[in-house]
């Protein structure tokens, strides 16, 4: 009696773990598929921006500079556009809500699109460059345009929201409902398997929560090691980063830089192929005292046991998440740290574009270096700061001699190539707190924080001697004239400012070429009043 007793409660357990294991597997696959959905649909959106920013990107390049090298970009974005709208409706079919957003959305970018294509055209054909007012209309477009975008965003990640909520009370109420059935076996056991779970749900919803409103991809790898570290009391946690170059593997590290698993490894040599999850796209593990065929660069020499996840998102490991402990980790904290990696992957993805884009928005495709947008919007950061600190602030204009005449006799692309050299050359030249960009065409303007007169003539003259010590290839010696006027002497806002630093700049223009000038206390006479000079 004894013995079938037994039998029945055995069976019994059995019966309710496999039943247990499928209903929690099952939810699994429901969130998890609701999450890589959710995490597709976010990231169609931010292509559709992205794009829309590429055109935006080059028309604006080839609207200052008519180069017809700035149109790549506004054709990639074009092709970039149609095919993420058609991701989003592929991923959207059958919700007419979100159907009319995207729908929205298209009308508006074919209505910007159309009305910058004509003005390409018109600048192509007739070399006239947009108005005042379609430049004023094209912004307003894409301001509506980014609008949409947002609002049709912040839905998705509404319905996402509610998505994964459903989910993971469906979680819950299946294992409360099998939980009913092993009462016969002991309540404590059920209590305690309930209160492992709800504590599981209750890390990853808060996990995800933070998650979409980190500020930023740093700060989501930071979330992802601190909720790791508490997964696994004692052990260690990093993220390796995959840079856009996709030639070095960056960590990111928590709080506590002893508990790391990267503490004392040289982490400046370590590439994606270092790192075996990377390399495989798959998890890799090991154990104490184990030998495998082909040790890890990066974990191979770690003590205690080791687990390293890779961060997959569309089938492309953009990193991996490394976490140590100096006992063997357990298989339910390997499926939480597995659980955690895809969850914060789409995220971290999509921070990563968006980041890359807010870059590219900013930049000058050709050297590298901020463009005028980026530099407008510094100036005015920098003369607040140094009207509040008292500071002087220092601004450099920097026009190289004679560029049209590179331009005819060497032709178009190796002035472009004279043009990323001097970005090159300002990059070397300048202090870390400097700041320069391309202002437009070949000429740069250069941002000195607490800086005066004397030291910014210093810079500018550093600077001219610089370029002019550096031989070009095909081209020879590329000089540079630079104007210099400093906040507050000679202006007290930023605008004034530029207009001083500009008209020192002609004044070495008129003045011989290949010098530095400084703003004078009063400009009766403007050098460019007797023409253009190059």
């Amino acid at each position: 009696m004894a013995s079938t007793s037994a039998r029945r409660v055995a069976a019994s357990i059995a019966i309710s773990v496999v039943l247990l294991a499928c209903a929690v597997f099952a939810a699994g696959n429901i969130e998890r598929n609701s999450a890589i959905h959710a995490g597709q649909q976010q990231q169609a959106s931010q292509l559709l921006l992205t794009s829309m920013l590429d055109q935006e990107t080059g028309a604006r390049g080839y609207f200052e500079t008519r180069r017809a090298v700035f149109l790549a970009p506004w054709y990639a974005g074009t092709a970039g556009f149609t095919a993420a709208l058609a991701t989003s409706r592929r991923l959207d079919s059958g919700d007419p809500a979100l159907q009319q957003a995207l729908d929205n959305q298209a009308q508006r970018s074919s209505s910007w699109h159309a009305a910058a294509q004509a003005e390409i055209s018109r600048l192509l054909t007739a070399g006239q460059p947009p108005t005042v007012v379609q430049a004023l209309s094209g912004k307003a477009a894409m301001d509506q345009f980014r609008a949409q975008n947002a609002a049709y965003s912040a839905e998705l990640t509404q319905r996402r929201d509610a998505s994964l909520a459903l989910a993971t009370w469906l979680a819950a109420g299946l294992v409360a409902a099998l939980s009913v059935m092993l009462i016969v076996i002991g309540i404590l056991i059920s209590r305690r398997g309930a209160r492992r779970e709800n504590q599981r749900l209750k890390g990853q919803r808060e996990l995800n929560e933070l998650l979409q409103v980190s500020a930023s991809e740093a700060e989501s790898q930071l979330l992802l090691i601190r909720h790791v570290e508490r997964i696994v009391p004692g052990a260690g946690a990093a993220v390796l980063n995959r840079n856009n170059s996709d030639d070095r593997l960056e960590p990111a590290l928590g709080d506590n830089l002893e508990q790391t698993p990267l503490h004392g490894i040289n982490t400046d040599q370590l590439r994606p192929r270092s790192c075996l999850a990377v390399r495989l796209s798959r998890a890799y593990e090991r154990g104490p005292g184990e030998d495998p065929l082909l040790q890890c660069e990066v974990c191979g020499k770690l003590a205690g046991d080791v687990a390293c996840e890779p961060l997959l998102v569309g089938g492309q490991v953009i990193g991996a998440v490394l976490v140590a402990h100096a006992k063997q980790l357990g298989d339910r904290d390997r499926v939480r740290i597995h659980e955690s990696v895809i969850q914060s992957a789409p995220i971290l993805a999509n921070q990563r574009n968006l980041s890359l884009a807010e870059r590219r928005a900013a930049s000058d495709v050709l050297t590298g270096l901020p463009n005028r947008r980026a530099a407008d919007e510094t100036i005015k950061r920098m003369a607040a700061h140094a009207g509040r600190a008292l500071s002087p602030l220092g601004v450099v204009l920097l026009d190289l001699d004679r560029f049209k005449q590179i331009n005819d006799l060497h032709g178009h692309e190796q002035g472009d190539k004279a043009l990323a050299t001097i970005g090159q050359v300002l990059a070397a030249t300048l202090r870390a707190s400097d700041f320069a960009a391309r202002y437009g065409g070949e000429e740069f303007v250069i941002l000195l924080p607490d800086t005066d007169r004397k030291g910014s003539l210093d810079v500018a003259e550093k600077l001219r001697r610089a370029i002019e010590r550096t031989n070009m290839p095909d081209i020879g010696v590329v000089t540079g004239s630079l104007g210099v006027a400093c906040l507050p002497e000679d202006a007290v806002d930023p605008d004034a400012l530029l207009r001083k630093a500009d008209r020192a700049l002609y004044a070495a223009k008129a003045r011989g070429r290949n010098r530095v000038e400084a703003a004078q206390p009063s400009a009766a006479v403007d050098p460019r009043g007797s023409g253009e000079l190059d």
